[in-house]
């Protein structure tokens, strides 16, 4: 009878508390906006510091996105996510410590000339992707024992950072050994404030959205950023906050759903669809997942990078 009893309290107990998460995903999904009409969107991130080449690039696309228009001459838009920085190689090797170069009309004159330019033309829309697309002190510690970051050093800041090794293009995580270890918060609201501040300096006012580089922050960053007046921070559709012993991104969230708000208030995007022509993606595909997500009335966000655009290919 009392063990009758015990497991009674058991499962009851169970199924309040599986009622309670599955209840609370349910409103979440109810909440999130439905639309009435197909929006596709491409998010393009990894752009500004780098090799000069992007300018090109960049100027192609705006181009082919000119073209074209609705019923109301609205053209399509490109969201270009920015890195603003990237390490002066041959000032760290030689000094030992840190030395950053800062995206300006000096370094980067036509690049940023091409983006303004398309600003203005109604094709781009410019994001905060980061200062740079790794934590400074860990790129410095890693490049003691790892000959990989000496030689990406030689050669910065043109070369891009999608050369270096994968944990290590974490911004907001200690990758210098895994499993990684959180920053100290108080870095972390320093760095968000900077950042948000150059992108401001650059561009000439606070980005409106925040892209975490390779979906890896914490609620740290959260908070940082909606001090300093990012309003948008897009997702894979929950957060990650840790990268494993092997460095594959770990300790997931919650889902996560368009128009959801934090409890700073700011707003969380889904881009959970992936369109990288030279990782093999066709434009069929694509189509596809436009198809399936318009049935269900939610934006199809695509998720593309500027190695796409680079090189002779």
């Amino acid at each position: 009878m009392v063990l009758l009893e015990i497991l009674l309290v058991w499962f009851a107990t169970t199924g309040v508390l599986l009622f309670f998460y599955a209840w609370r995903g349910i409103v979440a999904a109810w909440r999130e906006p439905v639309l009435k009409r197909p929006v596709l969107i491409i998010e393009s991130d990894d752009w500004g510091a780098g090799p000069t080449e992007q300018a090109t690039a960049i100027q192609q696309i705006s181009r082919i996105l000119e073209k074209f228009s609705d019923r109301d001459q609205r053209r399509p838009v490109m969201t270009l996510g920015m890195i603003l920085a990237a390490a002066d190689g041959e000032k760290t090797l030689s000094s030992g410590n840190y030395h950053r170069q800062q995206i300006s009309s000096r370094t980067h004159g036509l690049l940023l000339e091409v983006i303004n330019k398309g600003i203005e033309a109604g094709v781009f829309s410019i994001q905060l992707h980061g200062m740079e697309h790794y934590w400074p002190p860990v790129l410095l510690l890693a490049s003691k024992t790892d000959k990989a970051v000496v030689d990406w050093l030689r050669h910065a800041p043109q070369h891009p950072t999608e050369e270096l090794p994968s944990a290590l293009q974490s911004r907001w995580i200690d990758a210098s050994t895994l499993p990684s270890q959180r920053l100290d918060a108080n870095a972390v609201e320093q760095a968000a404030r900077e950042e948000v501040n150059t992108f401001q300096q650059i561009f000439g006012a606070i980005p409106s959205v925040a892209v975490p580089p390779t979906f890896i922050w914490t609620k740290d960053v959260e908070n940082a950023w909606a001090a300093a007046g990012v309003a948008v921070v897009v997702t894979p559709g929950s957060r990650f906050e840790t990268r494993d012993e092997s460095g594959r991104p770990a300790n997931k969230g919650q889902p996560i759903y368009n128009g959801q708000l934090t409890d700073k208030n700011l707003v969380y995007l889904v881009r959970d669809d992936y369109f990288e022509p030279s990782l093999g993606h066709t434009a069929l595909q694509a189509l596809g997942r436009l198809s399936a997500k318009t049935r269900l009335g939610r934006a199809t966000l695509y998720e593309t990078h500027r190695f796409n655009f680079l090189g002779s290919e």
